[in-house]
């Protein structure tokens, strides 16, 4: 069977939502069955939105991802007890980088459990569970065509003078190749409830995703 293409679409508003801040974290737990898995979802779900939590791996190694909405640093603590009285394999990593990720994968590979897909810094390629800043691109019609996020080392590396070149630099800098959003006019959108720009572009310079 051929494979379907994308429709390509033109891009009419580029948006940019930036995430506050907020204390990251790793979980990683031995677990005995696919009861014990379904136990620690919930465990993490029902801490939101104290904080966000992102599955790593599954299988008898178990590994979340999590981001702090607050400041308040004991959170971790509880949800480590908690864990440490019901299974025999805790730890707690009280930070999310490159290092830890390829930890969990090595673990995960030595345990034959199953890695669970993240998203990546769309610049660094690194994982990302909980991107710093995230550009999104709509149609005419208000409609989210496809999204874009990266790390908070790569948002602060392409910086710029006005929230209009700090979206060119990321998007520049994508490896998307979005180069063409240099030759469009961005014209900042009226909203109150989010930082957007409008494309006015020419028959001669389209900003199209595929």
């Amino acid at each position: 069977m051929p494979r379907q293409v994308a429709p390509t679409r033109f891009v009419r508003q580029i948006s940019i939502e930036q995430q506050p801040k907020g204390l990251r974290a790793v979980y990683l737990v031995e677990a005995g069955s696919d009861r014990d898995e379904r136990e620690l979802a919930r465990l993490f779900e029902q801490f939101q939105p104290l904080l966000e939590s992102v599955e790593l791996c599954s299988g008898k190694l178990v590994a979340y991802a999590v981001k702090l909405q607050g400041d308040d640093q004991s959170i971790l603590d509880e949800i480590e007890e908690m864990l440490r009285a019901n299974y025999a394999f805790v730890i707690l990593h009280r930070s999310f980088d490159q290092l830890i990720y390829d930890i969990v994968r090595e673990l995960c590979k030595d345990s034959g459990s199953r890695l669970t897909p993240v998203p990546r810094c769309d610049i660094c390629r690194r994982a990302e569970p909980f991107p710093d800043v995230t550009v999104g691109f709509a149609d005419s019609r208000g409609e989210r065509i496809s999204a874009r996020g990266y790390c908070a080392t790569c948002a602060a590396e392409s910086g710029g003078q006005s929230n209009k070149e700090f979206v060119i630099s990321l998007l520049q800098a994508d490896r998307g190749k979005f180069d063409e959003v240099r030759n469009v006019r961005l014209v900042r959108s009226r909203s109150k409830k989010k930082l957007a720009f409008r494309i006015e572009s020419d028959a001669g310079h389209q900003f199209m995703i595929g």
